[in-house]
This record gives C-alpha cells, structure tokens and sequence, in this order.
C-alpha cells in the first residue's frame, strides 16, 4: 500500500484536501482518512477503515494552527517514514502573514530544515499564496453556485473584484475578499465547519484541476497537485 500524509492548518484546509482527492482521485482502491490534533491530543475525524484492496492511503493531519504545520510533520516524519512506511509526508499552509516578497526566503528556510534529516526527499511544502482562499477565488462561479446572484459580473459591479481575469494570488488577503462576497448576499465569512463545508463542496473541482488558465495564475495550487502526482508515482 502506497501511503501519504497531508498536513494541514486548519479545518477549512481539511475539508477542502479531503474533497479535492475524493474528486481527483477517482480509482476505488484510494482510502482518505483525516485526525485532528489538540495539544497532545489527537481525534478522529474521519472513521479509519481501510480494506484490504486499499492501494492509495491518504491521511490529513488537522494541526489546528498556522504555525504548527511543519513542526508537527517534522515531530512525526520518524516515525511515519521509518516504521510506518510513509512515501511522502507534505505541509500546506498558507504564506500569510509573511509577505508575498519573503515566498521563496520561506520556502528556502523550511526546504533547508527538511534537507538536514535523511528523510528529507520524501518531504514537501506548500505554501498557498496569500491563503488558501485563493483557490477558492480561482472557481470563478463558485459563490453563484451557493447563492444564484454572486455572479462574477455582480461581483465586480459591487465590489470591483474581476473574478474571471483578476489573479487571486495578487491579493494580499483572499480570505477578505471572500468575506466581502458573502457579506454582499448578509452572510459573513467565519471558516466555522458548517460553512467551510458549504463551500468546498461547491467548488468545481474538475475546472480547478484541468484548467490550464487556473494553474498559469494559481502557481501553488498547480504545485500541490504535482505534489499528490508525484506521491502516486512509481519513482
């Protein structure tokens, strides 16, 4: 069994990577299964259980934390690579709060980090830019799906943000941005479960992952689909 573990910042990020592999990965021999830690705590939130025709086991760990993604991997990598038998382990958190100038001093520092274990191959980063509310932003149709009058043409009449040509990456808050459309429709942009389950299972995960427009201005998330590609090579 090929095995691969995700980890994440937050339940707005788990809920949004179980849904894009569920969609991306349509082969009924894949298992996605998630745990969320609290301190020294870990629950589950996705029941384990795997069959035994199982050939792709994807597991996302729920850091619940923007700063504790990639010392959680890094405390756990040991045992999940050596003993557990791991392919590959990857972090996704987003750049914010760095600046968008300091991506590559980042992602230099953290590469650096995971080069000074041997494991350090089997090891990646994904910085979503600014946040990983930028992909959302790229399913350009995806607030008139959950309510039939955000369409980007009345998006950018009340709010001057071009959805079909703007680049979410450029801006500097995407989560704010988010948060601006819902407020147009009374609603407000919290990331509590109900609603980030409301809208990752909105997006258009198929024009997110074959668009070649979508990966051009969305770079990292392009990234991070190489990523679960190369996780499922034979190399």
């Amino acid at each position: 069994m090929l095995k691969v573990g995700i980890f994440v910042e937050g339940q707005t990020e788990r809920i949004f990577v179980e849904k894009l592999l569920n969609e991306y990965l349509t082969s009924s021999y894949v298992t996605i299964e998630a745990i969320k830690h609290l301190g020294n705590k870990v629950s589950i939130v996705r029941k384990r259980n795997t069959h035994s025709g199982t050939r792709y086991y994807f597991l996302i760990h729920d850091v619940s934390g923007d700063g504790r993604v990639v010392s959680a991997l890094l405390e756990r990598a040991p045992g999940m690579i050596t003993r557990q038998n791991y392919k590959r382990l990857l972090a996704l958190r987003d750049l914010h709060p760095r600046k968008r100038g300091e991506k590559n001093k980042v992602l230099n520092s953290i590469n650096s980090e995971f080069n000074r274990h041997s494991f350090g191959d089997k090891l990646r980063i994904i910085l979503a830019v600014m946040e990983i509310e930028a992909w959302f932003l790229a399913d350009y149709n995806l607030f008139s799906r959950i309510n039939e009058k955000l369409t980007p043409d009345f998006i950018k009449n009340k709010l001057n943000v071009d959805l079909l040509r703007g680049n979410p990456e450029l801006y500097n808050r995407p989560a704010t941005i988010v948060d601006k459309i819902f407020r147009i429709s009374g609603e407000k942009y919290k990331k509590r479960e109900k609603q980030s389950y409301k809208i990752c299972y909105k997006i258009d995960y198929e024009f997110l992952c074959c668009t070649e427009e979508v990966h051009q201005k969305v770079s990292s998330f392009k990234y991070f689909l190489n990523c679960i590609d190369e996780s499922l090579s034979n190399n």
